[in-house]
């Protein structure tokens, strides 16, 4: 993924807090960039599904299985994007339900944008459990980056204007808006360009969690972590800064997670820098300044936690946006905030997380993959699902 890609094509994918902040069950170690790290700690790697379009975030479902966002693969509508290439839109996303059955296709025919052979594609890219057999499902992206009127067939940009940045509540096949979240966002940094001069106005909500009764999002574009209300209001409590002298203004925060401790986790992409080693993550309590909490990391798209109280971060490309091998992972922290390192050599392009039963983590694996797959050397099946443990 080229450097002007990551403005707006920033592959994302996931994860409140009640009055909170002070006394946890759980107190977390944190972890520092030089901590233990215990190199090709090789787990069984299943594939649990595949021939997916783009898979991206991943969430429990009730009796074992899991929600997932397919952002599809684009279409046949194309528009020149300038340095970011073309992009061409169609109606390929999906909310799915992935089990032992396999794959169910809970809503389909939303909204998708690609490069050319369905290539890293934007739309769906997140889901979040939520209440009553429901779940919540978040689009990338806002409504200041469609094309405008003649670019696309009428229906695509409807479609488009629609959904793209939108927080949506899915139950038993229909969709319902909650939120225009990332249009909110993009306001939001319209009145602070100051804050990353190089970025702003942008938005691209990466990552939705429902918890205790709240909506959150992090936003790759915004570089901020919202709350959304009840009314559909968004707001921002948290901005991720940069360090001074980084190559980039954006932090690019991907994924949002809820720790044993009350509090919320948000990694982040960049940190800064296009090279490994710069993503950090962060802890956030709700009026609170976030604090960083890991750093060392490269390039996280998703995280979490296990049953087992551990931490949990998927890097895309651990050898930074800049790199050419595709080489992922999945770095696991312990309590105590050591390292070990779960997907060394087997997984690639990793994004979405999320943690099943019995201390096994579900991953979604090439994940800028259309269902055809990358070529005869790399995803030859098609973006997946995998098991490790």
């Amino acid at each position: 993924m080229s450097k002007p890609a990551v403005r707006h094509r920033r592959l994302v994918v996931t994860g409140g807090v009640t009055a909170l902040g002070l006394a946890t069950a759980v107190s977390l170690a944190a972890p520092s960039a030089a901590g233990a790290q215990a190199q090709g700690h090789y787990n069984k790697v299943t594939v649990v599904a595949d021939h997916l379009n783009n898979p991206r975030g991943l969430a429990p479902a009730p009796g074992g299985g899991l929600y997932l966002a397919e952002a599809g693969r684009g279409g046949k509508a194309c528009v020149d994007g300038g340095e970011e290439g073309k992009t061409c839109f169609g109606k390929t996303g999906s909310f799915d339900l992935v089990t032992k059955h396999g794959v169910k296709r809970i809503v389909t025919g939303l909204i998708s944008g690609s490069g050319e052979g369905g290539v890293a594609a934007e739309g769906a890219v997140s889901v979040s459990r939520g209440p009553d057999g429901a779940f919540y499902g978040q689009f990338a992206g806002n409504t200041h980056l469609v094309p405008p009127k003649g670019t696309i067939p009428a229906e695509l940009r409807a479609a488009a204007l629609a959904e793209l940045g939108r927080l949506v509540r899915v139950s038993h096949h229909s969709v319902r808006v909650v939120s225009n979240v990332g249009d909110q966002d993009w306001a939001w940094t319209s009145t602070r360009v100051k804050l990353a001069p190089k970025s702003f106005p942008d938005a691209n909500p990466n990552a939705v969690l429902y918890s205790r009764g709240h909506w959150y999002v992090a936003d790759a574009g915004a570089n901020a972590l919202a709350e959304v209300h009840r009314n559909g209001v968004a707001k921002v409590i948290a901005f991720f800064g940069v360090p001074k002298g980084s190559q980039s203004d954006s932090s690019v925060p991907t994924c949002v997670a809820r720790g044993p401790d009350g509090a919320l986790y948000v990694g982040e992409l960049l940190g800064g820098f296009y090279s490994p080693g710069h993503a950090r993550v962060w802890r956030v309590v709700p009026g609170h300044a976030p604090k960083v909490w890991a750093t060392g990391l490269t390039t996280v798209q998703g995280c979490g936690f296990g049953q087992d109280g551990a931490f949990y971060a998927t890097e895309f490309q651990t050898g930074g946006l800049t790199a050419d091998n595709p080489a992922g992972d999945v770095v696991r922290f312990d309590r105590h905030g050591h390292r070990t390192h779960l997907g060394v050599g087997k997984l690639f392009n990793p994004s979405g997380f999320a943690a099943g039963s019995h201390g096994a983590i579900y991953v979604s694996n090439c994940s800028i993959a259309p269902a055809s797959g990358m070529g005869p050397q790399l995803c030859q099946t098609g973006g997946q699902v995998v098991k490790i443990g």
